[in-house]
């Protein structure tokens, strides 16, 4: 069973998944697996979507309850501070701020499921989209509806390429599938592209414009991803220059701290 560490027991449980042999990773960090126990206000146990949708809407903080032994119990939602609404209204703007946006990102190629070679060379003044994600990595699995509809709407754009990259060995990326149909182009087996694009967190999408530059960068799971992509890939085909497009929807609710339910 693969654990997860996370770097925040308030933060980054919304936004990014760590492996655990991923470097820098403090030692006390909460560690985290499709076996974590979430709880609700009334003490009740809830699945991973709901408890996503409760801390999604910044209303609700979280405290990890251990064992005498120190080992995690379950994570108890509560209803979260003013600071500590402001703080998840702030991290969860995305960041178009990166320091790798603008920049021309690493040659690559890799080969799909299906054998076909993706490349740079052959997505050359194309729109490429990359998704990183591992299987038990809850916000990877619940992103996937969304970026599902991303690839619907652009799978006959021949200007627009899509990769969904995992280190996962073949035969279990090939099981997960059949329980979360992801139809990106899968590349399997793949830790070295994960290095190549600099991936610590998990989910991260990536889009690329034309001219192989990086255009956006989206590190972690949150509701609507599918518009911030589409906004994306959009302006990136129509040379808008980054940081000038009008928010999606989504990137507004958030903006005036507004639940999402």
């Amino acid at each position: 069973m693969r654990k997860i560490k996370i770097l925040s027991t308030l933060i980054a449980v919304l936004f990014s998944l760590i492996i655990a042999s991923e470097p820098n990773v403090p030692d006390d960090a909460l560690i985290i697996d499709e076996n974590t126990v979430f709880k609700n206000k009334a003490g009740e146990i809830i699945e991973f979507p709901k408890f996503m949708d409760l801390m999604n809407s910044g209303e609700w903080s979280l405290d990890p309850i251990m064992d005498d032994n120190g080992n995690l119990k379950f994570i108890q939602l509560r209803k979260a501070t003013e600071e500590e609404k402001k703080m998840m209204s702030e991290m969860m703007m995305p960041d178009n701020s990166s320091h790798l946006i603008g920049e021309i990102a690493p040659t690559f190629k890799m080969t799909d499921l299906d054998g076909n070679i993706i490349s740079s060379e052959n997505t050359h003044e194309k729109i490429v989209v990359l998704n990183f994600w591992f299987a038990t990595c809850q916000p990877c699995i619940a992103e996937i509806p969304d970026l599902n509809k991303v690839y619907e709407k652009y799978k006959s754009n021949n200007d627009v390429v899509f990769a969904s990259i995992t280190f996962e060995k073949q035969a279990n990326v090939k099981s997960f599938l059949e329980k979360h149909p992801l139809q990106y182009p899968i590349v399997s087996d793949a830790k070295d592209i994960c290095n190549l694009f600099e991936v610590s967190g998990y989910p991260t999408n990536i889009v690329i414009d034309k001219n192989g530059h990086y255009y956006d960068l989206i590190m972690g799971g949150y509701p609507h991803i599918d518009e911030h992509i589409t906004t994306s890939i959009e302006n990136a085909m129509n040379n808008v220059p980054v940081g000038l497009a009008p928010p999606t929807d989504s990137e507004m609710i958030i903006d005036h701290n507004l639940p999402f339910k």
